[in-house]
């Protein structure tokens, strides 16, 4: 084996150990069923995944869930899936791509179940590709904006009168480990994901004394359909151990919840940002696009 390749299997083995949850017992943090037990969550992008693995472990922990997604089939599949361990659950197809989807499902949530207690943005799109293979591609990150800041945006701001009204609520956002760590190549979907941070930590500010909290998860990537024509080659992280993350975050409402790889890069871009940034820039050479990104439309 070469230099370079027993640099690149180093790395690799690195990486995946890194972003792993690693998380911490936190045994006086409130249980899940502390949160949610008697509340309504609504949780988007509920069809498949995080956001289906997230709503039956809700069910389960006594919460009324509200399930949002496109397919209206899958969404009655879940449902079915948390009444049959004894939760309740109500399936609400909606499209949160374009601002009539937003609006038509904060009306049916508002008029028949009233503000949720817990709102999860978990709804989103990614794309793996180059900044040098998008010189034509401006419909890349509008679509990328379009679900994964503005249908958040459009819905957190739906949802968030009610709450402020209330004087407790609790925002959960599914975010990327590319925003706290520059990852190359998908720009299109770590800058969607960073403009809702941005939104989320204002809110959070002008919402503080309103009794709402925000989280963000910062999640490695995980194993599910989204990431299927990425030709990911790292290992993911599993659909149970994402949900784990997201329950951290339900559980201690903490500012973030992060995976050591991305507060270890974080560490890195503050303290030695030139050193950390030619360590990107070496990952960006050594990784290539995935199949999808390098064809051509």
């Amino acid at each position: 084996m070469g230099r370079r390749r027993r640099s690149e299997v180093i790395a690799t083995r690195a990486i995946n150990g890194l972003s792993r949850p690693g998380l911490v017992p936190h045994p006086l943090a409130p249980s899940l069923g502390a949160r949610v037990e008697g509340r309504t969550v609504l949780v988007t992008g509920a069809s498949s995944g995080i956001g289906r693995g997230l709503a039956v472990r809700l069910g389960a922990a006594g919460a009324t869930v509200l399930v949002t997604a496109r397919r209206g089939d899958e969404l009655d599949q879940v449902v079915g899936e948390i009444e049959a361990a004894g939760g309740s659950a109500f399936a609400l197809p909606a499209d949160l791509s374009t601002e009539d989807g937003v609006d038509e499902l904060a009306d049916k949530v508002l008029a028949e179940h009233g503000t949720p207690h817990v709102l999860v943005n978990n709804a989103g799109r990614s794309i793996r590709r180059s900044i040098a293979r998008s010189e034509h591609r401006l419909h890349d990150y509008e679509r990328a904006m379009q679900i994964n800041y503005l249908g958040a945006v459009g819905i957190t701001l739906r949802m968030l009168p009610g709450m402020r009204e209330r004087r407790s609520g609790h925002v959960l956002t599914s975010s990327s480990i590319g925003v706290t760590a520059d990852l190359p190549r998908f720009s299109a979907y770590i800058g969607s994901k960073a403009a809702l941070e941005a939104f989320c930590r204002v809110a959070a500010v002008e919402c503080l004394a309103d009794g709402v909290r925000f989280t963000t998860v910062h999640l490695p990537l995980v194993d599910t359909e989204m990431i299927g024509p990425s030709g990911w080659s790292f290992s993911a992280l599993t659909v149970d151990e994402a949900v784990d993350m997201m329950v951290d975050g339900l559980r201690r409402r903490p500012r973030e919840v992060n995976s050591p790889l991305g507060t270890l890069t974080r560490a890195g871009l503050q303290l030695m940002p030139e050193r950390t940034r030619r360590s990107l820039h070496l990952f960006h050479r050594w990784v290539p696009d995935s199949p999808a990104a390098r064809e051509t439309e």
